[in-house]
């Protein structure tokens, strides 16, 4: 019982940070698709996945053996990576993302960039 007690709290936690998840389709390699909706669920291979929140700037998606990686910069851009349990792991390529957050242009956003932050055009 005082072990349940213990995890309640944590696990409360771990739910109101996953508001937080971008929208975003990327693709990883070895035939891997991720989908997120702003706030979650996240989907890999279109199955709903358990999505874990470290906190509000990175979360772990885990669907039968593979498990996404998504962590947001400080600049409101994503990054996505994976892992296989028994082994393989890379870098997926974001098609798009959307972080309802990003309201404003970053101060330090290059011009090259600006294309991906619509607040400064």
């Amino acid at each position: 019982m005082k072990s349940l007690l213990a995890i309640l709290p944590f696990a409360f936690l771990a739910t109101a940070a996953s508001g937080h998840v971008p929208s975003l389709n990327a693709s990883c390699p070895t035939n891997i698709d991720v989908h997120a909706d702003e706030g979650g669920p996240v989907y890999i291979n279109g199955h709903e996945s358990e999505l874990k929140a470290s906190n509000e700037n990175y979360y772990e998606a885990i669907h039968g053996n593979i498990t996404v990686s998504l962590s947001i910069n400080p600049d409101g851009t994503a990054q996505v990576s994976y892992t296989r349990k028994k082994g393989g792991n890379g870098i997926c390529k974001i098609h798009h993302s959307h972080f309802g957050r990003m309201e404003k242009c970053p101060v330090d956003v290059s011009e090259a960039d600006r294309a991906r932050f619509p607040a400064c055009n």
